[in-house]
Parts: structure tokens; C-alpha cells; sequence
């Protein structure tokens, strides 16, 4: 009866080994993993103390059983099967790593232990002499080793059954017991080949063959019931009193878990929010700021982001799109808008910002993400600069087209009027005064309309060149003589040009009536002028033209040292943005009805880009206009002299 009552013991004890570590995984997402791992090692290693002191139980007459293989090993062995099926081939395989290295530090730990008798002072002052403890563990661990290997075998041996016994469509319930005694019957069978040349004894059908298997029949039966239970609690979404006990007990580690892991994604945000490309501030509603990142600090010309706080942003902000937004009115919806911080000084930068309202702690604050969108500006307004003159050239050109065939149509008539003329003079001489004097009327405008039709060849590129070297300083000389004391007087003019002499290879008439139609221009524009009349002439190297170096489309990359320039500029009137668009076209004009016939502009254009060269203008209402002329040192290619037109 004292049999039995220790046989109930013992299954009693197996059966509260495995509830528990039923319990510690079942609470696993309430009290993390950590604890049933633990559980796990612990039983592993108590396991191995049991099994050294080779605790034994008998089970009927002689038969005895191993206390340790069934009270510990097996609930282990169970529970690893219950974390295959719940949790998948990698939470199993973590499981048997950590059995293997844990076996791996007990054995090292006994050895050395065992060592340690033999050192010298070693002694034990009670208990065990230090020569039968050294024994003990001696004796022990042949049995020790092949055990070890023995359980782990049953590790391997288990998920691998089980998953074999489920492929061919079997039960939950038949294929955890089929594994677990499958791993049995093939762990005992090794043991027995092992057994022998450790000299160990040991039988098949011993007391451990038959508690064990006894053993594992009901760990199965629980196991199954421990899945059918979770499967239904997980399918109804209810929480046991088991769950609340462990959620009530387990929140304060919960809580500073959360509270850890919140700190930590506030370093991440800090760290990403510090190191952004992006000028990123916290507002007050009226514009002072409360927070602000590296980047804001290197924006807004501060030494460090702590310089910015309680600083108000908003005056220094201009808004330039969209219209009419007032920055400091309340916001319900996040607003996106262009502006220019610190215009006028030299940290001055444009911005392309989003400014969104938030709240925090009862509180509206805002929030504001700036992008700096300097040079991208820059370059859009260079492409649409660009475009432009693309746009202007290609009206030009097909002006100049038109012009240069009118004037080759137009030119012919006119030397056949002129012809006809001198014939009716030479066969009919006409005794009548005023016959003669209609006759000389028409070959005065005859004269005249065949210089228009010279101006508009030069326009359309087609007048006669003859290229020579010219010095410039000579020709701006030149050029004013032509225009008389009378067009000079009470104008301020200042000539200069570089040091050294700038030289260009151009016909020297044409380069003349340029700058000669530029001055009277110039002198016109001056004309309404109540205080001084500025004109500025001068000639340098390209580098050196205060509009800069700027070759149209279509001339690929151009070296500013193989080009000069020409300025004439004046502090008159100055021109509209859409007059500027016109004045190169032929026949137009500002000037009063019969004062000016809207050529001689068009002619500067047709002769320049006859001269590989172009101009660039600066002009504004009541500032004056600023014309630089840019020319090829060398002169176009060839320099020979051009047909003219028949």
C-alpha cells in the first residue's frame, strides 16, 4: 500500500510540475516568455542534481524507477512539444539550444567542482570527506553524460514524430501521444546500446520503462486538454480569473516596460528629429517659438536651436504665395505656403513651409516644416529667364525672315524707280521747274526708302560686313564726334575701358551705327530728365560685365575669357516689362508719330548676332537702361566680306 501511495505522490507531483509551466506559457503575453523559460532551465537543472544523487522510488517488489526522469524530464519534455505545436519549429528550436548550452554549464560546473577535491587547502568541514564527494560525482557522471544525451535524443525525437504523425491526418491527441511514446521507446532502445560500454545496468522492461510510459500517457492526455483549452478561450475572446490574477500582478513590470520602450522611441524621434534636412519648429499661436532643430538654428542664422527659443518667427517671415495669407490667424487645417526668411540680410533664405496646428496637454500649439528652396528657386528662374530668350530669339528670327525678304522685293523697286527716273531726265528733259522739282522729290525718297531697306538687311543679317581689327576706345571716340556738340551738351558722359586696349574683329561702319543709335537713345530717354544726364560708356573683358555672362540657348558652354563686352547705359526713363518684350522688332516704337521709324534698334540686333555675338539688357521704369553687347574677341570665324543684297 506504501507502494502505491508513493507512486500517487510522485504523479501528483509530475502532474503540478506540468500545470505550472502550462500556467507560465499560457501568460506569457501578460507576463512576457522570460519566466516560463526560466521554469524550464531550472527544472533542467534540478533534473541533473536528482540524477546524481541517483533519487529512486520502488515500484513493486524489485522494481525501482528513477524519481528525476519522471517528476521533472518529462513535464520538460511535454512542455517542449506544447511549444512546437502553439508556437511554431523556431520557438522549439530556441527551446533545445538553450537545454544544450545549459547542459553544457552544469557539466563544466560538476567538473570542476570534482577537480577542486584534489587542490591543495581544499577541505569541507562538514558533511562529506573531500575524497568521497570527488567519488560521488565520479561515479556519477558516466550516468550524468548519458542521460544528458538521452534527453536531448528525446528533444529532437518528439516535434519531428509529431509532425509526421499529423501528415498522414491523425488526431491531435494520437499524434502528442504517438510522439511521446515513440520518443520513448527509441530513447530506451539507445540507452541500452549505450548502457553497456558505459557499465550501466539496465533493462528493458524495468520499473523506469513502465512509470515512464504510464507517465507520458497522462502528460499527453493533459497537454491535449491544456490545447483544446487555449483553442476555445482564444475563439470566445474571454480572459480567465488566471488572466486578471497575472494581469492585475504583472502590470507594474508591464507599465515600466512600456514606460522604457516609450523612452526610448522618444530618443529615436529626438535623434531623427535633430538631424533632419528640414527647418522644423514648435510655435505658440502668435509665433514664438517654443522648440526648434539643428537645422531650424542653421536656417534662421542662429548659433545654436536653444538661441531660437522664445524668439517670434512670423516677423520675419514674408509671405511671397499665396496672397493675402496673414500669418498668426487661427488655423484649423494645416496651411502650405512660400516666404523669404530674414529678407535683406545675408542669411536671407526662401522657404517653401507647412505650418499645422496641434494639440498638446489642453493647448494649441503649431508646428512648422520648412524646406529651403534658395537655389531651386534660382534655377527656375533661370530656366524660365532662359525660355524666354529662347522664346524672344525665335520671334526675332522669324521677323528677320520676313524683313530681310521684303527688303530684297522691296529694293529691287526701288532701284527700277530710280532707274526710270534717270531715264526720263536723260531722254526727256523736262523744261518745267516743277515738273523738275516733283522729279528730285522722288528721287529723294526713292534715297530714303532705299536706307530703310538698308536698315532692314542689317536687321535680317544680310548687309555688306567688311571685318577688321578695331580698336574700341577709337570707335566710341569716333561715334560721339558723329553726334555733334548739340546732341552732347548738358550730358554728363563717361568713357572707360579696360587697361589694355579691347580689340574686336567687326566692320567698323556697322559696329559705328550701333553704338551711334544706342547713344541717340540714349540722349532721348535723358531728354525729360530734371537733374543730371549720365551716359556710360565702357568695353572690357566679359568676366568683367556687371549683368554677368549669360550666352542664350543653343550656344552650348562658352568661355567668358574669349569674349569682351560693350555697355551703353543711361539714367533715363527706362522701359516697361512689355516694351522691353518689343523694342528689337522692327518697325516698333515709343516715339511720337514721324519722329522715329522703330528700326534703328533692330538694326543694333540684326548686327550684333551677325557678329556671333548678343545683347543683355537691364531696364526698369524711372532707372535707366543698361545695354551690354557681347562680342567674340577674335571676331566671327572667316571675317570675309558678306554679298550684298541685289
Amino acid at each position: 500500500m506504501e507502494h502505491l501511495h508513493a507512486l500517487l505522490l510522485i504523479f501528483l507531483e509530475t502532474t503540478f510540475v506540468f500545470v505550472g509551466l502550462a500556467v507560465l506559457h499560457n501568460q506569457r503575453r501578460a507576463i512576457g516568455a522570460a519566466p516560463f523559460y526560466m521554469a524550464v532551465g531550472l527544472l533542467l537543472l534540478f533534473s541533473q542534481f536528482l540524477t546524481a544523487a541517483d533519487s529512486r522510488a520502488l515500484l513493486y517488489g524489485s522494481l525501482e524507477f528513477q524519481i528525476s526522469a519522471i517528476v521533472i524530464f518529462l513535464p520538460v519534455l511535454t512542455a517542449l512539444l506544447m511549444v512546437y505545436i502553439t508556437e511554431g519549429t523556431l520557438a522549439a528550436q530556441r527551446m533545445i539550444i538553450g537545454s544544450v548550452v545549459l547542459y553544457g554549464f552544469y557539466l563544466y560546473l560538476a567538473e570542476l567542482t570534482r577537480l577542486q577535491c584534489n587542490w591543495l587547502g581544499f577541505s569541507i568541514n562538514s558533511g562529506l570527506p573531500a575524497a568521497t564527494f570527488e567519488q560521488l560525482l565520479a561515479q556519477s557522471r558516466g550516468a550524468m553524460n548519458l542521460g544528458t544525451a538521452w534527453h536531448l535524443f528525446d528533444f529532437f525525437i518528439v516535434p519531428i514524430v509529431y509532425t509526421r504523425l499529423k501528415n498522414f491526418g491523425l488526431g491531435r491527441t494520437f499524434c502528442i501521444l504517438g510522439a511521446l511514446f515513440f520518443a520513448h521507446l527509441v530513447g530506451t532502445f539507445a540507452f541500452l546500446l549505450l548502457a553497456g560500454p558505459l557499465g550501466i545496468e539496465a533493462g528493458v522492461l524495468d520499473g523506469n520503462f513502465v512509470v515512464r510510459l504510464a507517465a507520458l500517457f497522462w502528460l499527453g492526455l493533459l497537454l491535449a486538454l491544456y490545447l483544446a483549452k487555449i483553442e476555445g478561450d482564444n475563439r470566445s475572446g474571454e480572459k480567465s480569473p488566471l488572466d486578471l490574477l497575472f494581469a492585475f500582478f504583472g502590470s507594474y513590470g508591464r507599465s515600466k516596460e512600456l514606460e522604457a520602450n516609450l523612452r526610448e522611441w522618444e530618443d529615436r524621434y529626438q535623434v531623427v528629429l535633430e538631424n533632419a534636412g528640414e527647418l522644423i519648429v514648435m510655435l505658440t499661436p502668435n509665433g514664438r517659438i517654443i522648440d526648434a532643430n539643428i537645422a531650424a538654428g542653421k536656417l534662421l542664422g542662429a548659433g545654436s536651436p536653444g538661441a531660437l527659443v522664445h524668439r517670434l518667427l512670423f516677423p520675419r517671415l514674408r509671405i511671397t504665395s499665396p496672397e493675402g495669407l496673414k500669418l498668426g490667424a487661427p488655423l484649423n487645417r494645416p496651411v502650405q505656403f512660400n516666404c523669404i526668411a530674414d529678407e535683406g540680410s545675408p542669411q536671407s533664405v526662401m522657404l517653401s513651409c507647412t505650418l499645422s496646428p496641434i494639440r498638446m496637454r489642453g493647448r494649441t500649439l503649431l508646428v512648422m516644416i520648412g524646406r529651403d528652396i534658395t537655389e531651386e528657386t534660382k534655377l527656375a528662374e533661370e530656366k524660365a529667364r532662359l525660355s524666354e530668350q529662347l522664346v524672344h530669339s525665335q520671334r526675332i528670327e522669324s521677323l528677320g525672315m520676313l524683313a530681310g525678304g521684303i527688303a530684297h522685293d522691296f529694293n529691287n523697286y526701288i532701284h527700277a524707280i530710280l532707274g526710270h527716273i534717270d531715264v526720263i531726265t536723260f531722254l526727256h528733259a523736262p523744261d518745267d521747274l516743277e515738273v523738275t522739282n516733283h522729279l528730285e522729290k522722288i528721287v529723294a525718297i526713292a534715297e530714303q526708302a532705299g536706307h530703310l531697306t538698308s536698315q532692314l538687311l542689317g536687321f535680317a543679317r544680310k548687309g555688306k560686313y567688311q571685318v577688321v581689327e578695331l580698336d574700341i576706345r577709337r570707335l566710341f571716340e569716333d561715334s560721339l564726334a558723329l553726334l555733334g556738340p548739340r546732341k552732347r551738351h548738358d550730358i554728363e558722359i563717361s568713357l572707360r575701358t579696360a587697361p589694355e586696349p579691347p580689340m574686336v574683329r567687326a566692320d567698323a561702319l556697322q559696329l559705328q551705327q550701333v553704338l551711334v543709335n544706342l547713344m541717340l537713345n540714349a540722349i532721348d530717354a535723358m531728354a525729360e530728365n530734371s537733374g543730371e544726364k549720365r551716359l556710360t560708356l565702357y568695353a572690357g573683358p566679359a568676366a568683367e560685365c556687371p549683368l554677368g555672362f549669360h550666352p542664350p540657348p543653343g550656344r552650348g558652354e562658352l568661355d567668358p575669357a574669349d569674349y569682351l563686352f560693350i555697355q551703353v547705359a543711361d539714367n533715363g526713363c527706362g522701359m516697361d516689362a512689355e516694351t522691353r518684350q518689343k523694342i528689337f522688332e522692327p518697325f516698333f516704337t515709343t516715339k511720337p508719330v514721324g519722329v522715329g521709324t522703330g528700326m534703328g534698334l533692330a538694326m543694333v540686333y540684326g548686327t550684333v548676332t551677325n557678329h556671333q555675338g548678343w545683347i543683355e539688357l537691364e531696364t526698369a521704369p524711372g532707372r535707366g537702361s543698361n545695354f551690354c553687347l557681347f562680342f567674340p574677341s577674335s571676331g566671327p570665324e572667316g571675317g570675309a566680306e558678306a554679298e550684298p543684297e541685289k
